[in-house]
């Protein structure tokens, strides 16, 4: 039992955990980023986690320059479809440079499909973003190489649109049924 159940709140607390978890299309910004990567962490009272690797030492890295990122499996997956849709906002994904032939550093997941940098920081935002994708259960990123400092996205990725985008509401009716459960 938590501090939360014990004060009478659990239930609360669960329900907006809940709703935040819930699909709506949501711009790729650093607060959508850190909201959601804030709510995927590893709890005290996380049942089952999984964890995301950028930079392991298979590919090259020395031991310790990434130990893994540890999230609550169950809030992940819950997650996955937001997690989808903000990395369908990238404008590599727009591109269609998608899976092991089109190798991208860092720099390539900061744009969007407008052209616009949606962050300029390494940390927090890009890597948050890139450890969100880098889960077993999300399996959008795969591991960076140590040699040429590169990744790929894994296919499929499907390109989407920011909400803000004037031309979101017609690209919406044609996709929603592509997102909704």
């Amino acid at each position: 039992m938590g501090i939360f159940d014990e004060l009478g709140m659990g239930d609360m607390l669960r329900s907006i955990t809940e709703e935040a978890s819930r699909f709506k299309p949501q711009e790729l910004n650093k607060m959508n980023i850190q909201a959601i990567f804030n709510r995927c962490l590893e709890k005290p009272d996380t049942k089952e986690t999984t964890t995301a690797i950028l930079f392991p030492t298979t590919t090259g890295y020395e031991f310790g320059v990434d130990l893994g990122t540890a999230f609550d499996k169950e809030i992940i997956l819950k997650n996955k479809r937001n997690i989808e849709y903000l990395f369908g906002q990238l404008q590599i994904v727009h591109n269609g440079q998608v899976g092991d032939q089109h190798r991208h550093t860092e720099n390539a997941f900061c744009h969007t499909y407008q052209g616009k940098a949606w962050t300029a920081e390494r940390t927090p935002p890009l890597l948050h973003l890139l450890y969100l994708g880098a889960t077993n259960e999300t399996n959008l990123v795969s591991l960076f190489r140590k040699k040429d400092e590169t990744t790929h996205l894994i296919w499929p990725i499907k390109p989407t649109l920011s909400p803000k985008d004037p031309a979101f509401p017609a690209w919406w009716e044609e996709h929603k049924s592509e997102w909704e459960d």
